[in-house]
């Protein structure tokens, strides 16, 4: 670093104007949600971000990375957000929280023609293998209820070739994700049918532990106040399923 360019950092310490920290914004391959698109993040939740970054005249690069990785740094250091995670107790110890924008079913698919069959055996539905992707709320709230998660996976696409392939009989996962996790292992949806559906639960956006609460009021601030004037309604819709509306949305609408 030059001596120019030294002074001049030291002078705006020293006036007492205070240099934000760019956000580190993160989301996972998980389309409609976040994914890439041409090289380039696209979805759901994406979109929202970039609609409220322009109300707050922010410019923070958006990635979409590895869901661990995201996961781990966000736990890791401040001025971290995660596009969308499901509030958990456990979770609220580590992250701050701004949302809902999406609600989301945890869903059990099976290979079709499964559940008739487990139907007419009496097969005890805890007592089958059941897998879902690493660290999602897929796995947690299964277990939670007794279901058996056996494997867990790093993508919801491998989750999908690994039930087609008979790795085991139930995949947890989202009914906003399934579709397209399935394309992207190879299969169609009508491959697959709903075994049956565990809970509605909340997605929001995660800040880290350590981010400025400034930064947190913001966002909150600006999803609120796209919740009111429509705008969140455009995006969504054109994401998203009208059963996974957050209930603040559709009360106004």
């Amino acid at each position: 670093m030059n001596a120019l360019r030294l002074a001049w950092i030291l002078c705006w310490f020293l006036s007492g104007v205070a240099v934000a920290a760019p956000l580190k914004i993160y989301g996972m391959e998980s389309a409609p949600i976040s994914f890439l698109s041409s090289g380039q993040p696209d979805g759901f939740a994406v979109e929202l971000a970039r609609a409220i970054q322009t109300r707050l005249g922010q410019h923070d690069a958006i990635e979409i990375v590895p869901w661990a990785r995201a996961n781990t740094l966000a736990v890791a250091a401040p001025g971290v957000m995660l596009l969308s995670i499901v509030r958990t107790a456990e979770r609220a110890r580590t992250m701050h929280f701004v949302g809902p924008i999406f609600n989301t079913r945890v869903t059990a698919f099976a290979s079709k023609g499964k559940a008739a069959e487990w139907r007419q055996r009496q097969v005890d539905l805890r007592t089958l293998r059941g897998g879902a992707r690493r660290g999602s709320i897929f796995v947690t709230l299964p277990r939670e209820q007794g279901y058996q998660i056996v494997d867990e996976t790093n993508t919801s696409e491998t989750a999908a070739k690994m039930l087609m392939n008979g790795r085991f009989d139930l995949w947890f996962d989202g009914e906003e994700l399934y579709v397209d996790a399935l394309r992207l292992a190879g299969f169609r949806d009508s491959d697959v049918e709903v075994a049956f559906r565990l809970d509605l639960v909340g997605v929001h956006f995660a800040f880290s532990n350590g981010t400025s609460a400034d930064i947190i009021r913001d966002w909150a601030q600006a999803l609120r106040a796209m919740k009111r004037d429509g705008s969140f309604l455009k995006i969504y819709r054109k994401w998203l399923a009208p059963h996974q509306m957050p209930a603040d949305v559709a009360l106004q609408h």
